[in-house]
């Protein structure tokens, strides 16, 4: 016996198959959107033929906390400045940190003065003030944050106490609306995380780079290694 299908059903199957396909098409389309990368200017651009020293001053009670984490975002920022903005000369952090370590009182100084102890043209302080791995009074979610005022102390400008410029940087990690759960990640990797996009925004202050589009529907986790 042959089956007929009604005339209806058979007109609907297309339409049902063609929206269905429209669907997938649509979130590919917000998903390429989502992810699309646009390129962007340096917000400060005075560091090319010049030298340059990457300064930390941390909150103390970060300093006592995460232990050496200054050093860390100390050379990640100067290793991308020395590979971004080709004609920089960036003075070794290793360098910078005996100085700071053999000047207990260096956060005392004028900025013209912090210029001059390290004979630089340019100096990148970051005054990080706030660093954590997981919200205040709660150990069982994990939601990074990393927040500094990123000033530019210019040897040879007019300001003998002050900054030319300066530029808030807070980043949070990992980049997602949902509540992710202590057993959902490792501590290592949301350090990780939140360490990289800290640095990169940092080091993308001073060079033409690309960035997220939508930074707030970006996914990090989805980027092609190069």
């Amino acid at each position: 016996m042959v089956r007929r299908r009604p005339v209806a059903a058979l007109i609907a199957m297309p339409l049902l198959l063609g929206c269905a396909a429209g669907g997938f098409i649509g979130s590919m389309m917000q998903a390429a959107e989502d992810q699309m990368l646009i390129e962007k200017p340096a917000e400060y651009d005075d560091l090319a033929d010049r030298s340059v020293a990457v300064v930390i001053d941390t909150d103390l009670a970060v300093h006592y906390e995460f232990p050496g984490i200054a050093g860390l975002i100390a050379e990640g920022v100067a290793t991308r400045l020395a590979a971004n903005v080709k004609t920089a000369r960036v003075m070794h952090p290793a360098i910078v940190s005996e100085w700071q370590f053999r000047t207990p009182q260096w956060n005392a100084l004028s900025t013209r003065d912090i210029a001059g102890a390290l004979g630089v043209d340019r100096v990148v302080f970051i005054d990080l003030q706030e660093y954590r791995l997981t919200p205040p009074g709660n150990r069982w979610l994990w939601e990074a944050r990393c927040n500094a005022t990123i000033g530019i102390i210019e040897a040879d400008g007019y300001e003998q106490d002050g900054f030319s410029d300066t530029y808030e940087i807070q980043v949070v990690f990992p980049r997602r609306p949902s509540v992710l759960a202590h057993d959902e990640a490792r501590e290592a990797d949301i350090a990780r995380g939140v360490l990289q996009e800290f640095i990169r925004e940092t080091s993308w202050l001073f060079y033409m780079h690309q960035e997220p589009k939508h930074p707030d529907r970006y996914r990090p986790d989805l980027e092609v290694q190069s």
